[in-house]
């Protein structure tokens, strides 16, 4: 059983809120759940919505059909209208006018008196998503029990009269639709009450980051990454952080640095305009070999371009980051769980090889809200490398070898006024004990130093995993956020006669061959999927290990791939017997512009 919701309106009518109660509701009553979070890059107005997909299975990605729209302002009619199932129900603020509006006679129209049944429940304008939430749920006949109980939880911060008037107020809704009969096409009750969490990946990246043994965060805010920084803040005090919003992203790097330095493990998150930022800093980092983590949320680029939409833009970008050659680690997480591990990973990886690693998440999984299991924290061991203690004494006008020419490339290193550790740290090339240096022999020696660390750190890179059948006619490659609709796309592409699996990175550099190779073992029609325009992974694994892609499949408008897009291309490969044009580009059908509703004429 699979069904849709979607809540839309304008921003600031509570849209997203309203979204992510609906996820728990469904959470609460043992069913999986997602919501999927669209808005344009306004401070205020422009269109929002937030997608709530519910299922009995297993679900990763949102689907591009709806099943039932809340529609609180007339804009969400004409944006939603077109992707809503045969069947459908959309209920509507009575007060939107509908006659201007090209209707479809497979969906059901109900409108709904929001601002009456809000007065009537005592409650404000502001609460009319309250109702609407109510009005769903009832459509499905989800029992309102559930529903009182997340609004408790909810608001019982802010006092018991917050807490009634929220109750009462979807109460009002839920009434409503009952008295008028209104069914949708499917009735969802609960499947049990086990507990599950409610995250989305960026909650995960903060949460896994605190219990690997973060202490110091700095970031300056933005788009997508922010929700990072807002976590940490609400965590501070709790586990003993602290946190740095920072005036723009060089301090926030730089912070982080200095941070490490001082031997605190240290974290910082920005997106892409935020890292070119970073780009310098990241070869301080480098040079002084002082082992930070970089989160990047990717969003659409270059420069400023579309800020709270989705790409996978950056991986090219992060991978030559700076000038020099230097090691680093790019790890790239497809769901929650493993936003949580990998980042753990990443910090121990940074200290442990004293060098930066970098995360790449992108919009779609970082502000998406996951049902999860909880996170199995026992896994989490905190690894912080060679750590030097109990020095002997220097001789009289010397200097510890800080950069010491070690066989694994990693030298030991102190923390600020440890006894007889004294070195030099800057960022010019230097001898042993880190003072300049340009004699030619010491340059190669540290140059090679430094890059020894990438043999060890290939070797803890684990290797894609693959999902579905070893015999597969088609084998789906994706990294990162397109685990989502790689996962998704399977048993769609079944029911459709294809025999598909997919292959997942999620560790993307270094890339050790052998390792690279072996989900591919028995593989025939190699499809990759990414969302950029120049196919950045599959080069990078030409590069590396020498595997070629048959088919790129990309997608680069703003959205992420969406399951049923991926089924249908696929499909018409097979039809054509897998022969064509190797670079397959997806667009939207539906021109929609969330930004710019004058455009359609609203």
């Amino acid at each position: 059983m699979d069904f849709v919701f979607k809540i839309a309106g304008q921003a600031g009518a509570g849209v997203m809120t309203t979204g992510r109660v609906m996820v728990k509701c469904f959470t609460r009553g043992g069913y999986n759940a997602l919501g999927y979070p669209e808005y344009p890059s306004l401070i205020r107005g422009g269109h929002n919505t937030l997608q709530v997909r519910v299922s009995d299975s297993p679900i990763h990605s949102p689907l591009q059909k709806t099943d039932l729209v809340l529609a609180l302002n007339k804009d969400a009619i004409f944006y939603h209208m077109d992707s809503m199932a045969s069947g459908g129900i959309m209920i509507y603020d009575e007060l939107i006018d509908t006659s201007k509006f090209q209707k479809r006679p497979e969906v059901q129209m109900h409108p709904l008196p929001l601002a009456k049944l809000t007065q009537a429940a005592g409650g404000t304008e502001q609460m009319k998503n309250t109702a609407a939430l109510g009005a769903a749920l009832a459509a499905v006949d989800y029992p309102f029990a559930i529903i009182e109980g997340i609004m408790q939880d909810e608001f019982k911060r802010k006092g018991e009269a917050v807490v009634k008037q929220n109750v009462d107020a979807a109460r009002s809704g839920y009434d409503y639709v009952k008295g008028k009969g209104i069914r949708a096409s499917k009735t969802m009750k609960p499947l049990s009450d086990k507990r599950k969490m409610v995250i989305t990946g960026n909650e995960a990246i903060a949460l896994g980051a605190i219990r690997a043994g973060l202490k110091f965060y700095a970031a300056y805010p933005m788009t997508p990454a922010s929700t990072i920084l807002h976590s940490m803040i609400d965590n501070e005090r709790r586990f003993g952080l602290v946190v740095k919003q920072t005036e723009d992203e060089i301090a926030a790097i730089h912070y982080a640095i200095g941070a490490s330095f001082a031997g605190v493990r240290a974290m910082t998150g920005t997106s892409g305009g935020g890292f070119a930022l970073m780009t310098e800093a990241m070869g301080l980092a480098g040079m002084t070999e002082t082992g930070i983590v970089v989160a990047v949320a990717q969003r659409p680029g270059p420069s400023t371009c579309l800020p709270t939409w989705t790409e996978q833009g950056d991986l090219r970008c992060v991978l030559h980051a700076s000038q020099g050659d230097f090691p680093r680690a790019v790890f790239a997480p497809g769901d929650v769980q493993e936003c949580f591990f990998l980042t753990a990973k990443a910090l121990n990886m940074a200290e442990k090889y004293q060098t930066p690693i970098l995360i790449l998440t992108d919009k779609n999984l970082a502000e998406t809200a996951f049902s999860t299991e909880k996170f199995n924290q026992s896994k989490v061991k905190i690894e912080r490398g060679k750590i030097a203690k109990d020095l002997p004494q220097l001789a009289p006008m010397t200097r510890w070898k800080r950069y010491a020419l070690s066989e694994d490339g990693i030298s030991e290193r102190v923390f600020p006024g440890t006894p007889n550790g004294m070195h030099v740290t800057s960022s010019y090339e230097h001898d042993e004990t880190g003072f300049s240096s340009e004699s030619f022999a010491m340059r190669n020696a540290q140059v090679d130093k430094r890059a020894r660390k990438l043999e060890a750190m290939a070797k803890e890179m684990e290797a894609a995993k693959v999902y579905g059948p070893k015999d597969a006619e088609v084998t789906l490659v994706g990294w990162g956020s397109m685990k989502m609709a790689g996962l998704d796309v399977l048993p769609m592409l079944e029911a459709r006669g294809i025999k598909a699996k997919f292959v997942h990175f999620t560790q993307l550099f270094p890339l050790e061959p052998k390792i690279a190779k072996r989900p591919f073992r028995g593989s025939k029609v190699l499809i990759m999927i990414e969302n950029n325009s120049t196919a950045q992974f599959a080069g990078l694994l030409k590069q590396h290990a020498g595997v070629e892609m048959d088919f790129h499949l990309l997608k680069y408008d703003g959205r992420s791939f969406f399951p049923e897009q991926i089924a249908d291309e696929v499909v018409k490969l097979k039809e054509a017997g897998y022969q064509g044009a190797k670079e397959i580009r997806v667009v939207e059908k539906e021109d929609l512009e969330y930004y710019n509703p004058q455009r359609h004429g609203l």
